[in-house]
């Protein structure tokens, strides 16, 4: 009679992809877990809150559009319009900036008060490149910072870390004494990917060193 032999299975090498699945296994349901509670509870809220970090308006020396939405370039114009400050950078790769700074040019802003910087490539860039723009002085200028809201305080902190003394972050989301977005388990829901996104992005500056 033959006997079947099952204690192949059981090899030093079989156990490695059972131990990875098991593995993968766990952090889906870590990460499931974790989505319902920021979407279905406050906790969701706190921690957007956590990553806004906005200031009331002040007068500047420039207007910097960090490199993203096209929402960011008008609310720059807005703000030129209004006399905030009598230069805007626009600041991203080569043809995101571009294209950024025909958007502030449609809505206001004359071509020779935009100043464009086209050599950065991530957040922890921005403040060196702007840094290189001729006339630009990070220790004594003042500047109003433009991005998204959940970006504001990663910014800030790579700015802060560079050197740069006078800072007003803003974000064209922000309503003056409001808040960012409303509440509820719809727009927690919708933000969830971006929140995450920034708690992944502040771990991995931290770790590198760039905050």
């Amino acid at each position: 009679m033959k006997i079947s032999d099952d204690k192949s299975d059981d090899r030093p090498g079989r156990s490695v992809p059972r131990r990875l699945a098991g593995f993968l296994q766990w952090t889906v349901n870590l990460s499931v877990v974790a989505a319902l509670v920021l979407v279905f509870t406050p906790a969701g809220d706190w921690l957007g809150d956590a990553l806004i970090s906005v200031d009331p308006l002040a007068r500047a020396d420039y207007i910097v559009v960090l490199g993203g939405n096209n929402e960011r370039g008008v609310e720059a114009a807005r703000l030129y319009r209004r006399r905030w400050a009598p230069k805007v950078i626009v600041t991203s790769t080569r043809h995101s900036a571009e294209r950024l700074a025909d958007v502030v040019k449609t809505y206001g802003v004359p071509a020779a008060d935009v100043l464009v910087d086209d050599k950065t490539i991530r957040t922890a860039t921005h403040p060196e490149t702007v840094a290189q723009l001729p006339g630009v002085n990070p220790e004594s200028d003042r500047f109003i910072v433009l991005t998204s809201p959940y970006h504001t305080s990663r910014s800030r902190a790579c700015f802060k870390h560079y050197g740069y003394k006078h800072i007003c972050m803003r974000s064209p989301g922000w309503r003056a004494g409001g808040e960012y977005g409303g509440r509820g388990w719809t727009r927690r829901s919708s933000s969830l990917a971006e929140k995450v996104y920034e708690l992944f992005g502040w771990a991995m500056y931290r770790i590198i060193g760039w905050v």
